[in-house]
């Protein structure tokens, strides 16, 4: 699997036409812009810095059709196309013109009910108080006072020798409502000591009149009759919105559309009365993307190489076949590699598949996970299904091999015993130390060829550090395959190959070349010894004492790497563990209850390990496989586009 080549595009015209030239470039699906310079002294090009005008109006179409309640949705159309701001301007002007009316008397209106609402509220705590209201208020002489104090206060009223008299009506738990009433000389007096009291005092609105009964009815009334004329004004309202409805909703997509376009212009360069763009686009659509522009006769497209330009880097974009597109998504969370680098898509999708089915044996709950997978990609996401399809299919082929179906062990053995097959299926707990042994040699392999990517990408950039010195490279493959060989013919094969000649060429030479890595790589490259400027103020001591430390780091990785495919192993048997369980607890269980108990214990397993093989997985191929060899410093393709999005921030 490759990179998608690149071209890179400079777009040249009058300003008249830059809108246009934007849209088109939106519309192309495919084209990612770029600023139009980087070179700070450069002078003769600089960046569009406008302030968009298309905001105000796109915030007043989006308040109108909150006002209307309407839902705003994406209405293309084209009765607005070439509109400039202040046409907007003047529409919506017209459309808030005919309901502005009828939405302010709205909202007075919901006003006054709230009010009248309120002053019903504290009018039935009043209830006590047979009096009119507007007599009682009328006293010349006398001062009184409507509200509460908490209930507790209550009984020390009486300590007050005061000229002042509290009058109850409703008492709860919590408060005493009420009136006091004092002469009009003491007041300030009497007010001071109920606020004292925590006094919450309620003015009763002067349209309040007569006894609270009284009060009561009136304020019912006219509550009722306020929110009459409400809903006749929410239905005219409504008449307008189903009026203006569809017009609403073309011109915000219009506006929405401009408005993002005229942001674009942040990246444009203007060079006298011209403006300059440039970006890129896939060189296997370049001539299309040229040919959109072909009836613009002041518009130039020119079709460059990715590298003609210095202060650009060419985006990335991962080209990957039919099986490994899904797993994409993996690479792009570690990172993208840079433009004409190594794509590792294919690299992960087969080892990722590979490691699942053997950690998740299980020809039955493969199945469900291919099944589902299917489904995830029709329904919700092409790419998850996807992944998740081809690894039940890989779980579906290695749990054949180990006989596992939902947990049954040797419900496939006839099958084999049919075929005079003697050595499958493979038996989890009988041979474990060869699965064990299996894992750790699986992560030799990969870590291997984990090395053999590095060299060629070393060698490709004309690295050699990488290449050849690396603790990735030759040397320490060498180094690596070695150390692993004589280990495994001693251990394992009974057979002595650590020689002197063999330690020495195969061991101690490539431990060296790790050592002197930087110092050897640069003589290569420049045929002579030569410091890098890091080097120039190191002493030997220092040189021999930072090596060592990244030695001891190496040897140290090459041990806990291979060890990490452990796991690979250890959850073969975890899975097969899991399954012994459901199966004793379904044994233990009532038979009309096994089929629950099965149901229960497979869909828990499924679920449980496999999402934690998942992230174990993704672990092995970041950290021992990734760290090797990948580097992600590419930059994402970015197309232009314009979407549809309700929630405004300008």
């Amino acid at each position: 699997m490759a990179i998608e080549k690149m071209a890179l595009v400079n777009i040249i015209g009058r300003f008249e036409d830059l809108d246009e030239t934007l849209l088109r470039c939106c519309d192309s699906g495919c084209f990612h812009l770029e600023p139009a310079f980087k070179n700070e002294q450069n002078s003769t090009v600089k960046l569009l810095n406008e302030k968009n005008p298309f905001g105000v109006p796109l915030k007043e179409f989006a308040s109108l059709a909150t006002e209307m309640d309407i839902g705003l949705k994406e209405t293309p159309g084209t009765q607005f196309r070439g509109w400039t701001a202040e046409r907007f301007n003047e529409l919506s002007d017209k459309i808030n013109s005919e309901i502005d009316v009828k939405s302010n008397e709205k909202q007075q209106l919901a006003k006054e009910v709230s009010d009248l609402e309120a002053a019903v509220l504290q009018v039935n705590h009043l209830r006590g108080m047979n009096s009119d209201f507007s007599k009682i208020f009328a006293c010349k002489h006398t001062a009184c006072r409507v509200g509460r104090m908490p209930a507790d206060n209550l009984a020390k009223l009486q300590y007050y020798d005061q000229t002042f008299f509290f009058v109850p009506f409703e008492t709860t738990k919590d408060f005493c409502w009420g009136m006091y009433f004092c002469a009009n000389s003491d007041k300030e007096l009497v007010d001071s000591i109920f606020r004292s009291m925590f006094f919450e005092r309620i003015h009763i609105p002067d349209y309040v009149t007569g006894n609270t009964d009284e009060a009561l009815k009136k304020l019912d009334v006219q509550i009722n009759d306020k929110k009459k004329r409400i809903e006749v004004l929410g239905k005219e309202i409504a008449e307008l919105a189903k009026k203006h409805e569809n017009t609403i909703q073309e011109a915000y997509t219009a506006l929405k559309k401009r408005y993002d376009i005229f942001e674009l212009r942040r990246k444009v360069g203007a060079v006298k009365e011209k403006f300059y763009i440039k970006g890129f686009v896939p060189k296997k659509e370049s001539e299309k993307f040229a040919g959109l522009f072909g009836d613009m006769e002041e518009v130039e497209v020119v079709l460059l190489p990715p590298d003609a330009d210095a202060y650009v880097t060419p985006p990335t974009v991962l080209k990957n076949g039919w099986f490994t597109k899904p797993f994409g998504m993996l690479v792009e969370m570690y990172g993208l590699p840079k433009y004409g680098g190594f794509n590792p898509t294919a690299f992960v999708a087969i080892t990722y598949t590979i490691l699942f089915g053997i950690m998740f044996g299980d020809l039955g709950q493969g199945l469900l996970l291919f099944l589902a997978g299917f489904f995830v990609s029709k329904k919700i996401d092409k790419r998850a299904g996807g992944m998740v399809s081809r690894v039940g299919l890989s779980s579906m082929i290695f749990g054949t091999l180990y006989g596992s179906v939902f947990g049954f062990e040797e419900l496939l053995d006839p099958v084999y015993e049919s075929m005079g097959i003697d050595f499958l299926p493979l038996k989890v707990f009988k041979q474990s130390t060869f699965i064990l042994l299996t894992a750790v040699g699986i992560g030799i392999f990969l870590i291997v060829t984990s090395m053999l990517i590095n060299i060629y990408i070393g060698f490709k950039e004309k690295n050699y550090e990488k290449a050849i010195f690396g603790c990735n490279g030759i040397a320490g493959l060498i180094f690596y395959a070695s150390v692993c060989a004589g280990v495994v013919c001693t251990m394992m094969l009974d057979m002595d190959i650590m020689s002197v000649p063999f330690k020495i060429f195969l061991i101690v030479i490539p431990l060296i070349c790790i050592f002197c890595r930087v110092p050897f790589s640069i003589a290569m490259k420049y045929k002579k010894w030569k410091l890098s400027e890091d080097e120039e103020d190191m002493t030997i001591g220092g040189f021999i004492v930072e090596n060592f430390f990244e030695m001891f780091e190496f040897l140290l990785s090459y041990v806990s790497n291979t060890m990490s495919f452990l796991r690979v192993g250890g959850f073969v048997l975890s899975h097969a563990g899991m399954m012994m369980v459901v199966m004793t607890l379904m044994d233990m269980t009532a038979s009309a209850g096994k089929p629950v108990t099965l149901i229960i214990g497979n869909l828990f397993v499924m679920a449980m390990e496999g999402m934690i093989v998942a992230i174990q997985i993704i672990r092995l191929e970041f950290y021992e496989v990734f760290s090797r060899f990948y580097e992600s410093d590419g930059k994402a393709f970015e197309p232009l586009s314009v979407s549809f999005d309700t929630e405004i921030n300008v």
